[in-house]
Parts: C-alpha cells; sequence; structure tokens
C-alpha cells in the first residue's frame, strides 16, 4: 500500500545546481577576460579608461617591409669586414693587436650538441666563432639562467653546453644580449623596473611589448646579472640590442617625472656599471644600432647621445651603405671611438653571419 500524498520530486534541486554551474562558469570566463584585458587597459591624461586592443592599432609611420628590423628577435644579419680587399695589407704587422681582426661568426638559432659538432659545422661554414641569442625582445632568456624569472627562461641550452661552447681557445663567442625590450621583467616589477604610464600601470609599445626603465636601479641591475652570467659562461662578447629608450609607439603616454637620470645620464651609468661589473672577467662590450641611431634623429626619445656614449663600447654594429662613411661618423662623434662593424640583412636565414675584420 503506498503512501498517500508522498511523491518524489527532483525538479527544482536539478535545476538549481544547473543554474548554478552556469553562473560559475560564466564567472570564470570574466575573470579570464578581465586578466587578458588588463594589460591593454591605458589611462588618459584626463583620467579616463580606455581599451587600445593591439590588433586594432594601425602600423607606425616608417615600418617600410624590406628594412631591417631591429625590434624583431630573429633578425639575420652580414656583418661585412672592413680591411679586406685594397689596402688589406697595409699594417698587417698590428693584427695581433685588434680586438676584431680576421674573423666570421656564424649566427646560431640552434646550439648543435657538443663542441665537436660545433667546430664541423663552423668549419663547413667558413666561420670560426657564433653568435648566439641569450635573451630577445621579448624578454625571454635562451639559457637556464638562474637570475631571470622561471617564465621568461624557455627553448634555450643548458649552462654546461654554452659552457663547453664556449670554451674552445679558437672559437669566438659573442651572446646576442637584449636589454631593456623586456616584457616579463618590465610587469612583473611594474613600479621598481618598468617603464609605466601616469596611471602607474606598464606602458607597452607598438608591438604591445613592455620595456625596462634603464633610469631604475633594478631594471640595470637585472640586465647586468644577466650579462655577469654570460661572462662566467665563457663568451668573448656582448652584443648589446635595445641598449636604449622606446620610441616606437604612443611614447607621449608614458611617465618619466619620478625618474631622477635624464636618459642619456641612465644609459651611461648602466654602461659604466657594466663596465665595472665585467672587469674581472675579458669580455667584450658592442652594441646593435641601426641607421636611425647612427644618424641620431630619434636620440631625444631613445637617449642614443653617441659622443656621450661610444666611449664606454669596444665596437658598434650597425647596417651602413657606405661603411667607411658610417665609421667616420663615429670617429667624429667620439675621440675614442669604438670599432665599426658593417650589417646587412642576410639573404638566407641558414647563411647569416656576423663578419669582422680590420
Amino acid at each position: 500500500m503506498g503512501t498517500k500524498g508522498y511523491h518524489s520530486y527532483r525538479g527544482r534541486r536539478g535545476g538549481t545546481r544547473l543554474l548554478g554551474i552556469i553562473v560559475l562558469a560564466l564567472i570564470l570566463l570574466a575573470a579570464c577576460v578581465y586578466l587578458f584585458l588588463q594589460r591593454y587597459v591605458t589611462f588618459t591624461d584626463t583620467g579616463e579608461v580606455r581599451l587600445d586592443l593591439p590588433f586594432f592599432q594601425k602600423e607606425e609611420p616608417g615600418e617600410t617591409e624590406g628594412e631591417p628590423d631591429t625590434d624583431g628577435g630573429d633578425m639575420n644579419l652580414v656583418i661585412d669586414a672592413p680591411g679586406e680587399g685594397a689596402g688589406e695589407d697595409e699594417g698587417a704587422g698590428e693584427t695581433a693587436a685588434q680586438p676584431y681582426g680576421e674573423h666570421r661568426l656564424l649566427q646560431l638559432s640552434a646550439l648543435p650538441p657538443d663542441s665537436n659538432a660545433l667546430g664541423t659545422e663552423l668549419s663547413a661554414q667558413g666561420a670560426n666563432g657564433f653568435v648566439y641569442t641569450v635573451k630577445d625582445n621579448t624578454g625571454k632568456v635562451f639559457y637556464d639562467s638562474a637570475v631571470a624569472l622561471r617564465d621568461a627562461v624557455g627553448g634555450g641550452a643548458d649552462s654546461a653546453l654554452l659552457g663547453e661552447l664556449c670554451g674552445g681557445e679558437s672559437v669566438i663567442s659573442a651572446a646576442r644580449l637584449n636589454c631593456f625590450h623586456d616584457s616579463y621583467y618590465a610587469f612583473a616589477h611594474m613600479e621598481s623596473a618598468g617603464i609605466c604610464q601616469s596611471s602607474g600601470y606598464i606602458w607597452y609599445d607598438n608591438l604591445s611589448y613592455h620595456w625596462l626603465d634603464p633610469a631604475k636601479e633594478q631594471a640595470r641591475e637585472y640586465v647586468i646579472d644577466l650579462a655577469l652570467e654570460c661572462a662566467r659562461l665563457g663568451f668573448d662578447e656582448l652584443l648589446l640590442e635595445d641598449m636604449c629608450y622606446p620610441s616606437a609607439g604612443k611614447v607621449e603616454k608614458i611617465d618619466y617625472s619620478a625618474d631622477q637620470l635624464g636618459k642619456t645620464e641612465a644609459l651611461g651609468l648602466f654602461l659604466t656599471e657594466l663596465r665595472e661589473a665585467l672587469a674581472p672577467y675579458d669580455v667584450r662590450i658592442a652594441l646593435l644600432l641601426d641607421q636611425g641611431d647612427l644618424s641620431g634623429e630619434d636620440a631625444a626619445l631613445t637617449g642614443l647621445d653617441l659622443p656621450a656614449l661610444l666611449p664606454l663600447v669596444d665596437a658598434v654594429y650597425a647596417p651602413a651603405a657606405d661603411p667607411a662613411e658610417a665609421e667616420a661618423a663615429l670617429a667624429a662623434a667620439a675621440e675614442d671611438a669604438p670599432d665599426f662593424v658593417p650589417v646587412t640583412a642576410a639573404a638566407e636565414p641558414s647563411g647569416s653571419w656576423y663578419l669582422a675584420g680590420n
């Protein structure tokens, strides 16, 4: 005999549970969207909030197809050796004293498994050295650094392998190190190391990447610590890229009011501190510049006042239609001018060269 007036009813409870799941999913989706869009929120001078999505931004003037892209992480370069051809025999007795004597450096996108394989690869290409990117323009570090943020390290070689490859006496090694174009460390340390907007939030350039502020001590210390790791690995040269302030993007939104150093002063201090830190090591310091840097047209934005900075480096790598003219310009800019190494874009990535010589 059944019990009257008692029925099993599950409809309301099941509907409530489904509604709760839907609400929770919407909350999680909204949180993810918020975190994604947060980096694209900017504040105008009047305090209004604006959303600047990178895929709606127009390409900056002057970025034309075919020009060398020094903002890119995989720029393939050919560096022509001055002194080859006519007049090559002049001063032959002084060759050993030149820091950039006859050498050819092959740009490596990936490292060979050991020094024997490296020697075979270099010999096949007629090279006696290599260039390896240790940090690119996103802030990614391509060796197992103990200094870099964990999220910034990946896809590179371990220190033991790099140490082995750099250790050969007959092999010249250069570490291509992007200095202040760095999304990882700048975002993690906005106030103490990053270039920020007037709102205090991190600024981003036309590529939606962040920058370190050379006027901030923590930013300089971070880059110098990475350089020291490279020196301890045995690299013969540091090729510094983006050793400057940003000049592309909405630079008018940057707030430098809290900086106690001018741009050129901060860059000069960085190079001075870097040289002092590297004093125990036999490492040369070179700058990778573009034609605009050589001409000084953006010096007010970048801080690259060459007469003030050139005496602090050993060499300048840059593209030049007329290498002799560019070298003369450097000599005119600074009494103690560094060596000039001309650069042109490589036709084939597999044959990317750095060619240097005096």
